[in-house]
């Protein structure tokens, strides 16, 4: 989620084949983004982006976008804001969310809407299902499973058969919570143990290696694998 601006160029760049072959008038974009600039993600960062892409695939295309941007923070925001919308037009397309929380509401809804909604997060394993609840989404950012897979072959070359999961959960956002459910989604040929701690507390070191030293009694080795 570095390079917003190519992600927002490659946002509308694909959202040709999302829609109707040949729109006739206006394509209603609703974007949503947190207003809080302490988010790498926030309108303010991602907003010149999106209008750049509108410039240039009306330019090029021909297409009309009318743009609407809504905040996302408090989480819950996006589904309210989606929900508001049954009772007028509904939109064309959905940019966003990008955290998971705000994006599953969003996600369900537009898909039982049939509203394709195009994101540079939810990339929680969760999201895979494509069948029922998520059928609109298309992520364009590789997700939280693509680095497991990546563990479990580093796993596999070195024959590891264990490991000790560190995690920071803040029980809000809970992004790490979300990328090392990933890899523990593929490690059950493994020994597995999880080490959670909150952001406001110090790192308990002598409870952890502890946990280590359990964990190499049982196994020949261990990998520490921390994604805070």
């Amino acid at each position: 989620m570095q390079h917003f601006t190519e992600l927002c160029v490659l946002f509308l760049m694909i959202l040709t084949p999302v829609l109707s072959n040949k729109p006739t008038g206006d394509v209603d974009v609703l974007v949503f983004l947190p207003q809080n600039n302490s988010f790498m993600f926030s309108q303010a960062r991602v907003a010149p982006a999106i209008r750049y892409a509108q410039e240039r695939l009306e330019a090029e295309f021909g297409l009309r976008f009318r743009v609407h941007f809504e905040n996302t923070d408090p989480a819950n925001q996006a589904l309210f804001a989606l929900a508001d919308r049954s009772c007028g037009p509904r939109p064309d397309l959905i940019l966003g969310p990008v955290r998971e929380y705000e994006a599953a509401g969003v996600v369900r809804l537009a898909s039982h809407w049939n509203i394709p909604v195009i994101s540079a997060g939810a990339l929680a394993i969760a999201f895979r299902n494509k069948r029922s609840e998520y059928t609109q989404l298309t992520r364009i950012a590789p997700s939280y499973m693509k680095m497991a897979e990546t563990f479990a072959v580093v796993f596999e070359h070195f024959a590891w058969k264990s490991a000790l999961l560190l995690m920071e959960d803040d029980m809000t956002e809970r992004d790490c919570y979300f990328t090392l459910e990933a890899v523990f989604h593929l490690m059950d040929d493994y020994t597995v143990k999880t080490y959670s701690f909150p952001p406001e507390e110090p790192l308990r070191t002598d409870e952890m290696f502890q946990d280590i030293h359990d964990t190499e009694g049982k196994e020949s080795s261990v990998y520490s694998l921390d994604l805070v």
